[in-house]
Formats: C-alpha cells, sequence, structure tokens
C-alpha cells in the first residue's frame, strides 16, 4: 500500500508542478504570435529577475533591456507576467506620447479600484474622461501666476533650511532622528533625510495652509505620513509585484496599495482645512482652494468661472492631495540629492554655479525673486544635466486605449490593453544621444549646445499630455533650496560620501543604499561678496 500512495502524491505534485508552469507561462508567446522581437524571459517573473532577486537596480534593468532590444526600435519585455511593449525609437516616442497621444492615454492601471479607491483616483491612475477632468482641475495650480504667488512661502522655507543648518554649526543640537554629524569645522550631514524635510515643509504650506518645520520638529505626523507615502520599496514594492504576479489573489485578500491610516490623515487634513476656510471666508491661492471650487463644481478659468463636468467626492479630494504631494515631495528631493550629490563631487562645477548664485543675489539686493531664480541659466543647466543622469521616472508606463498601429518597420499591431513601456534611463545614458554619458557636464544644456539633444531622448518628467503635472513646482522647490544653500555653505566629500553612486536595488525609488552623506563648510562674507 506504500508504493501506491507515494504514486498518488507524486503524481499530484508533478500536477501541481505542471499547472503552476502553464499559468505561469501563458503569456510567453504573447509577443511571438505578433511577430515582435522580444528577450527571453523565464515563468512568472518574466524579464525582471536581475531586478526582483537584486541583482541589478531597477534604472540599470531598463537600460540593459533597452540595450538589447534598440536596434529593433522596439521590442516586447515581461514585468512578471505583464506583457509590455518597449519603445526606444524616439520618433515612436513621440508618435505614442505625442502625435497619437488619444490611442495611449492611460496609465497601466495595477491596483484595481475596488481595493484602494482613493489611490486608483489619483492623476496618475485615472483613465479618460476622469484622467481629463482630474488633469483641467488641478493645472491652474500650476500656471507661471500661481508659482509667482506660492515663491515666498517656497523662499521662507529655502530661509528656513540655512538657518536650521547654521545654528547646527553653532551650539544648537538637533534631535538624533535628523542625521547630522559634526565635526572639525564641517557640518556632516545626510542630504535626502534634509532635502525631504525641506520638500516636505514646502508642500505643507504651499499646498495645504499648514505650518510645519520638519528640521526642528522631526517627528511631525505630516512628515511621517508623506514619508510613508513617497516610499516605493519594501512592502509596497512587494504589494505591486503580488498585483503583477495574481491579481485575483490579491484581490481575494483586498491588499491595498496605501494604508487606511495615511489615507484617513490626508483625507481629514484636506477635509478639515476646507470646513475651516468656508467658514472663516479664508482664501488663498493654493491647492485646497482650487478643490474647495472643484467640490462645488465650478472651477476659475482665467476671469471667469466655468463649471465642470462632475463635483468631487471626498475620495477624489484626498487622492488629488496626495498627487500634490508627490509631485513636490519625491522628484524635487530626489534631484536636490543627486544634485548636490554631483556639485560636491565636481567642485569646479560648484564655484561657477556659487559664482552665478552670488552675482544674482547681488543684482536683487539679497531678495531673491521668482524672475531671478528662472533667469539663472547655469542653474538651469546643472538641474537639467542631473535630471538626465538621475531621472525620477526611469521607466514610463502607458496603455493603449484603442487599436493602433506603430508606425514601424515593419509596422506592428499594439491592441486595447496592450502595455508601453518608454525606457528613459536608457536613453538619457546612451552615448549616441549624450556622448560619454556617465560623465556630468551641464554644459550640454547651454545655449550653445542643447540644440544638439535630439527631441524625445531626454524625458525627467515624460512627455506629452500625460508629462508630470508637478515638474516646474518640482524645479522651483530644486532652484529655491540650491540658492539659499549655495550661497552660504560649499558641498564638501566627506568619508562617509558614496563614490562612485551606486543606485539601490531595493525597490523603485531613485536613490542610494547608506544616505547622501556631504560635508558643508560655512562660506564667509569675502567668498560670496557681501
Amino acid at each position: 500500500m506504500i508504493i501506491p500512495n507515494f504514486m498518488y502524491w507524486a503524481t499530484v505534485f508533478l500536477g501541481l508542478l505542471l499547472v503552476l508552469y502553464l499559468y505561469g507561462t501563458k503569456n510567453y508567446d504573447y509577443f511571438l504570435k505578433r511577430n515582435m522581437p522580444s528577450l527571453q524571459q523565464s515563468p512568472f517573473i518574466g524579464n525582471f529577475g536581475p531586478f526582483l532577486f537584486r541583482k541589478r537596480s531597477y534604472p540599470d534593468h531598463i537600460k540593459w533591456m533597452y540595450d538589447r532590444l534598440k536596434a529593433y526600435s522596439y521590442g516586447g519585455v515581461f514585468q512578471l507576467m505583464t506583457p509590455y511593449v518597449m519603445i526606444c525609437n524616439p520618433e515612436l516616442i513621440k508618435a505614442v506620447t505625442v502625435k497619437d497621444f488619444d490611442h495611449f492615454t492611460d496609465r497601466n492601471q495595477v491596483v484595481p479600484k475596488d481595493i484602494d479607491p482613493v489611490f486608483a483616483k489619483t492623476l496618475t491612475m485615472l483613465k479618460g474622461e476622469q484622467w481629463k477632468e482630474a488633469r483641467s482641475t488641478l493645472t491652474p495650480v500650476f500656471t507661471s501666476s500661481k508659482m509667482k504667488m506660492m515663491f515666498e512661502l517656497v523662499s521662507e522655507c529655502g530661509v528656513q533650511l540655512v538657518e536650521f543648518l547654521e545654528k547646527c554649526c553653532g551650539n544648537y543640537t538637533p534631535e538624533k532622528v535628523i542625521k547630522i554629524e559634526k565635526g572639525g569645522k564641517l557640518l556632516v550631514m545626510e542630504m535626502r533625510d534634509i532635502f525631504t524635510r525641506f520638500a516636505n515643509d514646502i508642500i505643507a504650506t504651499a499646498a495645504f495652509g499648514i505650518s510645519v518645520d520638519s528640521l526642528t520638529n522631526p517627528k511631525n505626523d505630516f512628515y511621517v505620513m508623506g514619508s510613508d507615502i513617497s516610499d516605493l520599496g519594501g512592502k509596497r514594492a512587494l504589494i505591486w509585484f503580488g498585483y503583477l504576479l495574481c491579481s485575483p489573489l490579491m484581490r481575494l485578500l483586498n491588499v491595498t496599495f496605501m494604508s487606511k491610516k495615511v489615507i484617513h490623515f490626508f483625507k481629514s487634513i484636506v477635509l478639515k482645512t476646507i470646513d475651516v476656510r468656508e467658514r472663516e471666508g479664508i482664501t488663498r491661492p493654493d491647492l485646497i482652494h482650487l478643490l474647495m471650487q472643484a467640490k462645488k463644481g465650478v472651477l476659475e478659468d482665467q476671469n471667469s468661472p466655468t463649471k465642470t463636468k462632475t463635483k468631487l467626492d471626498d475620495d477624489d479630494l484626498a487622492a488629488h492631495a496626495f498627487q500634490f504631494f508627490l509631485a513636490g515631495f519625491h522628484s524635487s528631493a530626489t534631484l536636490l540629492c543627486f544634485s548636490t550629490h554631483q556639485l560636491a563631487v565636481h567642485p569646479d562645477i560648484q564655484v561657477r554655479l556659487q559664482e552665478e548664485i552670488d552675482d544674482t543675489l547681488r543684482q536683487c539686493g539679497s531678495n531673491i525673486t521668482y524672475e531671478a531664480v528662472q533667469s539663472m541659466k547655469y542653474l538651469d543647466m546643472v538641474l537639467s544635466e542631473t535630471l538626465r543622469k538621475y531621472p525620477p521616472g526611469p521607466g514610463l508606463e502607458r496603455c493603449c486605449v484603442k487599436e493602433y498601429t506603430l508606425p514601424s518597420d515593419p509596422p506592428v499591431q499594439i491592441h486595447p490593453g496592450d502595455a508601453v513601456l518608454l525606457p528613459v534611463f536608457g536613453l538619457h545614458r546612451d552615448p549616441e544621444y549624450f556622448p560619454d554619458p556617465e560623465r556630468f557636464d551641464p554644459d550640454r544644456f547651454s545655449d550653445e549646445n542643447k540644440h544638439n539633444i535630439k527631441p524625445y531622448t531626454y524625458l525627467p518628467f515624460g512627455s506629452g499630455p500625460r508629462a508630470c503635472i508637478g515638474n516646474r513646482f518640482a524645479l522651483m522647490e530644486a532652484k529655491v533650496a540650491m540658492v539659499h544653500l549655495l550661497s552660504r555653505f560649499t558641498l564638501k566629500v566627506v568619508s562617509k560620501t558614496p563614490i562612485p553612486l551606486e543606485i539601490t536595488k531595493k525597490g523603485y525609488n531613485m536613490t542610494v543604499d547608506g544616505g547622501f552623506w556631504l560635508g558643508l563648510e560655512q562660506r564667509s562674507k569675502k567668498q560670496t561678496g557681501d
């Protein structure tokens, strides 16, 4: 009886293995049937094994796939069990994101609406008419006039930042949760910790009308919750993988992408702020004001109010609050981390930028203005080159919504529901488009050279109507921080400075393991020219 029993369970086991194998490879003839070049994939994990097993960072893996498909202009890859058409040719990227945008209006929605309704209502996740309506609602926040109005609030946070650092150079000792070390003439600090707090305070005041000082009060709720939202590694990355691998099981388990605690916090902040403003007649040129209008179904358009197609519910309000936070928090903090690191490593570039900052401050009597910051060409060049080497979104997604013939040679049919991947990091590190791509060279973006950059090879904030809505705000944040910081301090390489930079292999965040440690040396009045 032992042998038959063993045979029975062995047969069951082998049967289960066969079922799992067939499930894990069920889509793997997807590109073959379409006569499309593709990378060889593995069951369940597709082409993302090196990233999943932490052999490559997400950006480096995007580049690895791009390098192997570039010769074909496009090709198929699998993110776990989900097929993506990677578009490598700049002209095809233009067609997908701009020329024929009406065929690719959506992004691939991994987490179902009914499981995570607030996250599903963010601008990034919305589709079709709902996306268009939300985009038109939020766009007025980022007009030049609104940016100028918010500039003073942003600049005040910049002053708050450098005053805190100057205090730390003296006898002031911040709480241990702030990653600062004192020793010798240098103030040694972890830049990501500082810059995320700076970005957090800007969004709190410019978007929500809340005064927060995350440097002197590092454990405030707004910063704690904001840090949770922006973390795309660890548990959140596993949830994302889970939905890509087996969405039915994740739905059955009711696994949400955003924690209920975070959702409740932001929803309550928005609703309480709106309630106070309506009750006391308070008006501010910020996100909350626009959401108050949209909640009533009315939106200001220049000098005349217009009706919106739908009124916003509480989940809509919380979702748009999420979106604004992510637009200003993640992008600007990441940009500042990498740009300050590059300036410390390249002191000649830092000196040139400080000279521009000093000259500009002298011209405007040390009272920095929105127009003065926008006029600083070398500052813009430095940030542009940082975004080339370290784009906040290494890969961008689009989803086909109606039948489309990709204008390639030969033409390829892309069907509704097909996902498209744009390899931003691969394009930015391609020596054909950016010679000596590993070199940090802001002069690529000078007036004399920037015309040499091939269109649609530089996509730090995406391209077309679905490009990042908050890119101008994020850049303004970064420019203000750089002006205030470099006018008072010089950035130095220290023993803890990561050289060379190695992007983390844990999750999707564009960051480094161990932090961005740099030294800050106070500048004398002789150096600044005051």
